[in-house]
């Protein structure tokens, strides 16, 4: 294991582990114990978690967010293809072992909302589970928006995938610019697509299959508080999908009208960062001693 560090201003540094990449964003003054760590969606970076990770330490938390496997600026798999939902798991376990950050909150998005509750399910010391629309474990049923089922939005989404033999070998799949629009992007200013859309990169089909199949969870297994955020205007997760989520981990929930699957990104973003902390506030102990960083 080897760990290393490179300073990008002050209160911000990157951390290498290995082959991992992880940001993180240092509080000017630490208000509270336990850090929180973010775990990005399929295809993403942490680069699209930027809003949230300035926003929660400047309000005092120690922030970090992992680049999994493959997905820059973490180092490039040959691999990437065969790479697993376990495969994740176990870049994050390295890293909360590796940062001596065991005690962190974990606040997954998309993919990762998926990854927090595996990891969350087997780690005691977890202070809080906080997913925001999540992919689903098994026991809740996979939803999605109807558009997206259909015939000729199915075939334009299939231009990025080199031919059928990757597909059918798992090649890594990039998302076009078409299906982000109808996806993921849905609810961006025009103005920010592009741009946005530039911090995603290619994912591993077989990750894709196994969130279709279902991936276990053992809800009985998570012992800390659980927050579960769906949005209405979600094409990927829809919002009725998230409410069965919120169900089936006996998790607190919180749905916004205004926000689709970005809500750290999209106008307004700001509401659910204060509404998280909020709720972080009241449902997890650990204020620490004030500590210049």
């Amino acid at each position: 294991m080897t760990i290393s560090g490179e300073k990008r201003h002050k209160q911000v540094s990157r951390i290498q582990i290995d082959n991992l990449v992880v940001d993180n964003h240092i509080p000017k003054i630490t208000k509270y114990s336990y850090p929180l760590l973010f775990i990005h969606g399929a295809g993403g970076t942490s680069e699209y978690l930027k809003n949230y990770l300035q926003f929660f330490s400047k309000a005092g938390w120690q922030s970090y967010a992992i680049n999994l496997r493959g997905h820059h600026p973490s180092e490039q798999e040959s691999t990437l293809a065969q790479m697993t939902i376990e495969d994740y798991v176990e870049d994050v376990e390295r890293v909360m072992t590796d940062l001596s950050i065991e005690n962190c909150v974990l606040i997954g998005h998309s993919m990762g909302g998926l990854i927090a509750q595996k990891i969350a399910a087997q780690f005691r010391s977890i202070k809080a589970l906080i997913t925001i629309a999540s992919a689903p474990p098994f026991g809740v049923p996979l939803e999605m928006h109807a558009d997206l089922l259909h015939p000729e939005t199915i075939m334009k989404s299939l231009w990025d995938i080199k031919s059928i033999w990757d597909m059918m070998n798992f090649a890594p799949m990039a998302t076009s610019a078409f299906m982000a629009e109808k996806t993921f992007l849905n609810n961006i200013d025009e103005t920010e697509r592009e741009e946005i859309f530039s911090m995603f990169v290619a994912e591993s089909l077989m990750v894709g299959y196994q969130i279709a199949q279902g991936v276990f969870v053992d809800p009985a297994e998570i012992k800390c508080p659980k927050l579960v955020i769906g949005c209405k205007l979600d094409a990927m997760s829809p919002e009725s999908m998230e409410q069965k989520l919120a169900e089936f981990l006996q998790a607190d929930y919180i749905s916004y009208e205004q926000f689709a699957h970005l809500p750290m990104l999209e106008t307004g973003w700001e509401k659910s960062a204060k509404d998280i902390a909020n709720w972080l506030k009241i449902n997890v102990a650990g204020l620490a001693r004030k500590q210049k960083g």
